[in-house]
């Protein structure tokens, strides 16, 4: 006979697996008081928990199987000392255990009050099956409806046994099931006092510091085509932080696929790229990027006007590039995007007609932002590193939007008022390029790109020759300072009008005299915003 312990909030497959393990062997259920009503009324004889302890559910249903008799029956031992304990006391063996738990993370989408969320914290569930897992050579333990047809399936080859293996596998799933549950807890605790963030609700306390340790759970979310090489394999996780359906304000994933082939690692980074920057520029806006970086990007007057400005800083590096915008896609717009190779156009909506263009390129990816993502707002992102024998770096980057009355006017006056929008666009768009990084633009149109050099004056260089002449009375921004006045020479000759830079180095007096002496505008940031 085997003795069977069972609490479920999910009764889901509950009969049919019962029913499955009569099959073979007789068995005897022990139930807590709503368990055990549901299984008697589906005729199954059942036992309730408080008449194996002689103790009733008490606090509610708080207390029910916290006992020595219900415990002791899991984690004994086949050996002489405990099964005389048992014999001492009175004690069953019970051989398995199926329990599932308060459903806690569903609640979390409710957004209930704290008391009532406190209600669906699960004590003695968690606890017996951490009790049947840590002994599993002897129990079985269920965590999950999803179990039940492997249990049977197991059963039926091994004759109604079940292996060493086997269970040692439950209690592995059991021991992770507890920990994600635990760690939702501790999270939802943790963004409640007013950090919502997810590494987040693990990482942060209320004073925004990074932890003493870190926890993060990551849910599988989706195999993908391969990573940043084809011979890397690579799968998309959410960390929990996102609930709902594309519809809802926080939803996962953050845009609806509407066609085309299957996402790598590239696609999905490049992506978020993407969304960064023209989240920071304004609207109507268009990106062009390309390797996590920006190939074009301007604003006009309306989507076409933006995506041609974008499109013209630079033709040959647009091809294969991943396209955004930050208003509807029109058939016109459209036209334009599939004359030449894209592989990924985004945008928070897009009409039927152009629907109808991209479907003569079937392979073009057409991502559906959720609109929220582009809305101007003060982001934290973690950046994890992992250096193998040299352990984990996380970084926390808090990212409020540009504010242009914050910079500081080292040199050259007011700005002209046909510059003001430009120097936001400008920073706006050089702190989302890697390092060192240079941008140049006018009028909201980049202009040209220096990016991931080795020094600042080679980035400055690229970026002016891609500029060329149009170069004369534009935009400079870097993202680090400039350690030489070498950089404020050449931004001269080309005719920069105004530069915007972090300051920071034991060279600003210099370079702010150089820029005096050329007639240039510069304006300190005060923020470093330099990116490997």
């Amino acid at each position: 006979m085997r003795t069977i312990l069972v609490s479920v909030w999910d009764k889901t497959g509950l009969e049919h697996f019962l029913k499955g393990v009569q099959e073979f062997d007789e068995v005897r259920l022990i139930a807590t008081r709503s368990t055990s009503k549901f299984l008697e009324e589906r005729g199954f004889k059942c036992e309730a928990v408080e008449e194996l302890t002689k103790f009733p559910e008490i606090l509610d249903g708080r207390v029910k199987t916290l006992h020595p008799k219900v415990f002791a029956g899991i984690l004994s031992r086949p050996s002489k000392e405990d099964r005389a304990s048992l014999s001492e006391h009175g004690i069953s063996e019970i051989d398995i255990v199926i329990v599932n738990l308060y459903p806690f993370e569903e609640k979390l989408k409710q957004k209930l009050a704290e008391a009532e969320m406190i209600e669906h914290i699960d004590i003695g569930g968690v606890s017996l099956l951490r009790a049947a897992a840590k002994n599993y050579t002897r129990v079985t333990v269920a965590c999950e409806p999803g179990q039940y047809t492997d249990i049977l399936k197991e059963m039926a080859a091994e004759k109604g046994q079940l292996s060493h293996s086997f269970r040692r596998q439950l209690a592995q799933q059991t021991f992770k099931r507890t920990s994600e549950y635990d760690t939702h807890i501790a999270n939802y605790f943790v963004a409640s006092q007013g950090n919502a963030d997810s590494i987040a609700a693990t990482a942060a306390a209320a004073s925004g510091e990074l932890p003493e340790a870190v926890d993060i759970k990551l849910a599988q979310f989706q195999q993908l085509r391969y990573g940043e090489n084809p011979h890397q394999a690579a799968v998309w996780y959410s960390d929990g932080r996102f609930s709902g359906t594309m519809e809802g304000k926080d939803a996962f994933p953050p845009f609806e696929q509407l066609q085309g082939k299957e996402l790598s690692s590239n696609n999905i980074t490049d992506t978020y790229c993407l969304v960064r920057i023209l989240r920071d520029i304004g609207s109507p806006a268009a990106c062009i990027i390309k390797h996590n970086n920006p190939c074009g990007v301007a604003v006009g007057k309306d989507l076409l006007e933006a995506y041609q400005r974008a499109y013209d800083t630079d033709p040959m590096a647009a091809f294969g590039g991943i396209f955004g915008f930050t208003e509807k896609v029109t058939a016109e717009l459209a036209e334009k995007i599939t004359q030449g190779f894209v592989e990924i156009v985004a945008a928070p909506d897009f009409d039927e007609e152009a629907l109808k263009v991209f479907k003569s390129k079937k392979n073009v990816r057409v991502l559906k932002l959720r609109s929220s993502l582009l809305l101007p707002t003060e982001t934290t992102s973690w950046h994890l590193r992992d250096l193998q024998d040299f352990g984990w770096i996380i970084e926390k980057d808090v990212e409020p939007p540009v504010q242009l009355a914050q910079f500081q006017c080292v040199s050259g006056g007011r700005l002209q008022n046909e510059h003001i929008v430009d120097a936001a666009f400008a920073w706006a768009v050089v702190k989302h390029l890697t390092s060192n990084a240079i941008f140049i633009a006018k009028d909201g149109q980049s202009l040209g790109f220096g990016i991931g050099q080795t020094s600042r004056i080679a980035s400055v260089n690229i970026a002016l020759d891609q500029a060329g002449g149009k170069a004369k009375g534009a935009i400079m921004a870097s993202d680090a300072f400039f350690p030489a006045t070498d950089n404020i020479d050449a931004a001269a000759k080309a005719g920069i009008s105004v530069i915007v830079q972090p300051g920071g180095s034991v060279k600003d007096k210099e370079v702010i005299a150089a820029c005096e002496k050329a007639g240039i505008t510069m304006l300190f940031t005060g923020q470093r915003c330099f990116k490997h």
